[in-house]
C-alpha cells in the first residue's frame, strides 16, 4: 500500500470509521486495485477511471494525466468527466474509511470549477471531511500546475449491509 502524509486539515476524529489499522474489505480492495490483483469494477473499466496512487484512511490521492481525448471544448477537459471523477474518488475515500458491514450511496454531488482543467498532469486529493454512522462528506480537490482548478463535494449515505447481499451491497460496489 502506497501512503502519503495527510494534509494538516485532515480531521483526526470522525465517527463511524474503521480504526486506522483495521483490515477491512474496502481497504483490501484499494490495495488490490493498486497492485492489480483485484479487477476494476465494470464502470471503472468502461469509463477508464484512474486509480488511487496513494491512500490513508480518510485520504486518497491520485497523480494522473488528462489526455486530449477528454476535451469537449478544445483544450479544456470536459466538466462532466470531472464530475464523474469527483464521484469516483469520493467512493474510493469511503472504501479507505468505513468498517465492514457498511455500504454507501451518493446522496449529493456538487462541483465548483475555479480554473479550466487542461490536458496534462493533475493531482486529485480526496479528504473525508465529516463522517457519522449515517452520513459522510468528502471533498475532492483537483490541482494542476500549482493551481486549485476544481473542488467537488460529495455527500454519502452510509447504510448497514446484511446477509447474502453483503458483498454486492458493500461500499466496494454500491457507489
Amino acid at each position: 500500500m502506497l501512503e502519503t502524509t495527510p494534509p494538516p486539515t485532515r480531521p483526526t476524529r470522525l465517527r463511524g470509521l474503521a480504526p486506522d489499522g483495521a483490515d477491512t474489505s474496502g481497504r483490501r480492495m484499494l490495495v488490490g486495485l493498486a497492485d492489480g490483483t483485484v479487477p476494476d469494477p465494470p464502470a471503472a473499466r468502461t469509463l477508464t477511471l484512474p486509480p488511487a496512487t496513494s491512500w490513508l484512511p480518510g485520504l486518497v490521492v491520485c497523480e494522473t494525466s488528462f489526455d486530449e481525448e477528454l476535451t469537449l471544448t478544445p483544450g479544456v477537459v470536459f466538466g462532466g468527466w470531472i464530475a464523474c471523477l469527483v464521484d469516483h474518488f469520493a467512493g474510493l475515500v469511503m472504501l479507505s474509511a468505513i468498517p465492514d458491514g457498511t455500504g454507501f450511496l451518493t446522496a449529493g454531488l456538487s462541483v465548483d470549477y475555479h480554473a479550466p482543467l487542461v490536458p496534462g498532469p493533475v493531482r486529485i486529493e480526496t479528504v473525508l471531511i465529516s463522517c457519522s454512522t449515517r452520513r459522510a462528506v468528502a471533498e475532492v480537490r483537483f490541482e494542476q500546475a500549482g493551481t486549485r482548478a476544481c473542488t467537488g463535494t460529495v455527500e454519502q449515505i452510509i447504510h448497514r449491509t446484511t446477509g447474502p447481499q453483503t458483498e454486492r451491497g458493500t461500499c466496494a460496489t454500491a457507489n
